[in-house]
């Protein structure tokens, strides 16, 4: 098994290493140390915690042949060969992270590892073939990305400020959909062409269930994922992402989806806001607009872009919007404005 484990090419930041050698190396890290000493050991299977986007990050099991095969599937789709120089700027403590490893160990690719900050890369002396980013980190690494082919993005979702700024980038920048459950990405969208729908990889299938996103990966051991997320299919590969089932607000027998809202809003409102929901007697709960430490002006102009029953009834500020593994923590925001 372990020879599946580690490409007899794989390098780190151009040096070859074996099993032990990688480790050696990187004792010293030991986020990536810990997860190698897991990923080489007896068992057939890896622990990691899912993202808590919903709530607390629950641990669950996955099959290292799982990850073997996810990383074969990402190769094939995304075209990446031996010796292919890619960085990790992810946190390796999350199933993201974990995959930029695994698939440079697999598939015998060169990684070179960044910091895992909101800035992780600055004037790259070489080319690259991929990188992965959180939206927060593609935005402040545009003026950079020119010398990396492939840019994935994912972990939230990408805002329309951001989009327009990549659209002809000289980069292809994919947005990806999947979760720690599918082993990362089992969709993705090219930002550069302004793609809206969200194509499935090959081999996987999807279908809808009380109007959310169901995942049968034909690559993994697992039958099926059945998500929170709404979504509208465009044709049996492709779909739109409308937002996640669990946040919507049900006002008076009326159902919103804040994330709609959101959009709607966020070419108007310059500054950090958030819909969530305040409950209320009459109508079970009713639309809020919460603003992170202050309210700007005229902020209501914006609302002429809704209909009767998105208007934000109520009107909050809080000083700070917590997160979940940089996430805004939605549940938690509900909590804090409906107890003060």
């Amino acid at each position: 098994m372990k020879s599946k484990l580690i490409h007899k090419d794989f390098k780190l930041q151009g040096t070859s290493y074996t099993a032990n050698g990688i480790m050696e190396y990187l004792k010293e890290k030991k986020d990536y140390y810990n997860f190698l000493k897991l990923w080489f050991d007896d068992k057939d299977y890896v622990l990691t915690n899912t993202s808590g986007s919903t709530g607390k990050p629950k641990e669950i099991k996955l099959k290292k042949s799982d990850l073997i095969e996810s990383s074969k599937l990402t190769a094939r789709y995304f075209d990446l060969k031996v010796g292919d120089k890619i960085i990790n700027c992810l946190p390796i403590k999350y199933i993201a992270g974990k995959m930029m490893l695994v698939r440079s160990l697999v598939l015998g690719l060169d990684l070179y590892i960044f910091p895992a900050t909101s800035s992780p890369i600055s004037d790259l002396k070489s080319n690259y073939e991929l990188i992965a980013f959180t939206p927060i980190q593609l935005e402040n690494s545009i003026p950079f990305i020119e010398k990396i082919k492939k840019v994935l993005v994912g972990g939230s979702p990408v805002q329309d400020s951001l989009k327009e700024k990549i659209l002809d980038s000289k980069s292809m920048v994919y947005e990806t959909y999947g979760m720690t459950e599918t082993i990362t990405h089992i969709a993705a969208r090219n930002l550069s062409i302004g793609e809206k729908e969200f194509t499935t990889l090959p081999g996987i299938e999807i279908g809808k269930r009380d109007n959310c996103l169901y995942i049968k990966p034909n690559h993994l051991s697992i039958e099926m994922v059945q998500t929170n997320d709404v979504v509208e299919f465009t044709n049996k590969n492709k779909f739109l992402l409308i937002g996640r089932g669990d946040f919507i607000i049900n006002s008076g027998g009326v159902k919103l989806n804040p994330e709609t809202i959101e959009k709607k809003l966020a070419k108007y409102i310059a500054v950090d806001f958030i819909i969530s929901s305040i409950d209320n007697t009459k109508f079970g709960e009713v639309v809020a607009l919460v603003f992170k430490k202050n309210i700007p002006d005229n902020y209501n102009k914006a609302f002429t872009q809704l209909s009767k029953y998105e208007i934000p009834k109520e009107v909050l500020v809080i000083d700070n919007f917590p997160e979940n593994n940089g996430k805004i923590n939605r549940v938690k925001i509900r909590s804090i404005i409906n107890n003060s």
